[in-house]
């Protein structure tokens, strides 16, 4: 019987540290993404529902495309209360930018960052 509720312990200890990881918080897919573009945004409000927006600005000079934000919701602390992924419509060359428009959770403040994106390859070379 001991046995039996040391394993049932151990089965419960497991799942709960796989819900713990599956509700962790979520990072941008590509590194490095900074060497590719920056991002500038404020809170905003549309049709009355908090949003944050701004720009995507191709600081390479390469072509890419798929762009999808990642908006932080965060607390006074700093702390992300929310999260939300979101296309950035468009493909955008370099020196190029591209606006956006996030609804998001109200917050004091919020963190965007590109989540991930394409490189858009044309006659089997990259651009």
């Amino acid at each position: 019987m001991r046995r039996t509720l040391a394993v049932l312990g151990f089965v419960a200890t497991v799942a709960a540290t796989a819900g713990v990881n599956a509700a962790a918080e979520l990072q941008p897919q590509m590194l490095g993404w900074e060497r590719i573009f920056t991002v500038s945004w404020q809170p905003a409000q549309h049709r009355g529902l908090p949003v944050v927006e701004g720009y995507v600005t191709n600081v390479s000079p390469y072509e890419t495309t798929q762009i999808r934000v990642l908006v932080d919701s965060l607390d006074g602390a700093g702390q992300v209360t929310a999260q939300r992924i979101a296309w950035v419509p468009g493909e955008l060359g370099g020196g190029g930018r591209l606006f956006f428009q996030v609804p998001a959770a109200p917050a004091p403040a919020y963190r965007v960052r590109v989540f991930s994106y394409d490189r858009v390859e044309r006659d089997g070379n990259f651009r």
